[in-house]
This record gives C-alpha cells, sequence and structure tokens, in this order.
C-alpha cells in the first residue's frame, strides 16, 4: 500500500479553510495562520500514528508489516514470513552466544518479550531470524527512512 502525506496535510488545510471561510477577516487570517502553522504538526503525529499503528499490528503477528517514507510517499508492506512451521524447541538450536547490554536494554527486551508472551531467548532468536530475513544492502534505502521499534511520543 503507497500513499502521499501532502494529501491528508491538504486535506486538513481545506477543512481550515471551510472554517475560515464562516469566519471574520480577522479570524480568517488567524486560521490560516494556525493551518500553516500546524501543517508539519499533522504531518509528524500522522506519521507517530501510523507507526504505532504498524508496531501494535507487529507485535506477535507472524505476519510482520513494515512502514518506510520516501520522501512524501508512505509505502506500507507486509515482510515474508519464513517462520518454522514447527515450534522451536531448545534442541532446534545449539550455538551460544554471550552478550553484554546495558541494564536499560536488558529491560527493555524483557517488557518486548513479556508483551508477546515469549521467553527472552525465543524473542532475541526471531528478532534476529526477521533481522537477518530483512537485511538489504543498505544502497537500496539511501534516500528512505525506515521506522521501526517502538515509539513513545
Amino acid at each position: 500500500m503507497s500513499m502521499l502525506i501532502s494529501n491528508y496535510v491538504t486535506s486538513v488545510r481545506a477543512d481550515f479553510e471551510n472554517v475560515a471561510a464562516l469566519a471574520s477577516d480577522e479570524t480568517a487570517a488567524l486560521i490560516e495562520r494556525l493551518a500553516s502553522t500546524l501543517s508539519p504538526s499533522f504531518q509528524k503525529h500522522l506519521l507517530d500514528a501510523l507507526n504505532t499503528l504498524v508496531q501494535e499490528h507487529n507485535v506477535g503477528n507472524p505476519a510482520p508489516l513494515t512502514l518506510t517514507v520516501d520522501g512524501d510517499e508512505i509505502h506500507l508492506t507486509r515482510l515474508p514470513t519464513n517462520e518454522p512451521d514447527e515450534p522451536v524447541t531448545p534442541s532446534s538450536y545449539s550455538a551460544r552466544i554471550a552478550l553484554r547490554l546495558s541494564d536499560e536494554l536488558k529491560e527493555s527486551i524483557e517488557t518486548l518479550a513479556g508483551d508477546v508472551g515469549s521467553s527472552v531467548n525465543t524473542w532475541i532468536v526471531r528478532s534476529l531470524e526477521r533481522a537477518v530475513r530483512q537485511d538489504v544492502p543498505s544502497a537500496v534505502f539511501t534516500s528512505r527512512r525506515q521506522l521501526r521499534g517502538r515509539g513513545r511520543a
């Protein structure tokens, strides 16, 4: 799915203009200044809302979405799922890696794993598997900004 941010900003500005048409000249001028000032804020809040929607969809969903912003264009795509048909068991993996993490990162990982009802180990393994599947040469994304992770306003 693809959409233009400017279409939504233009629609909101048109709503402001409709209200201004009903007001006095002084109030109409004030409404126009408000519309101009609020356009960047609306654009930011639209992107934040879409990012939150994608993140909430992705929690525990085997078919995750990704939101990519390319200039004025927003692309929403479903990532390929290569989840194993069988549940992951401890015997499925034999390699071990010791990681040193900050306390804050460890707590964040524990929270995210708990949010999806998973153990920390399973959450990390699945996150790494998804990252490896999604890994594309960075040259493809030179003009794009991908929104991923957990956002808080």
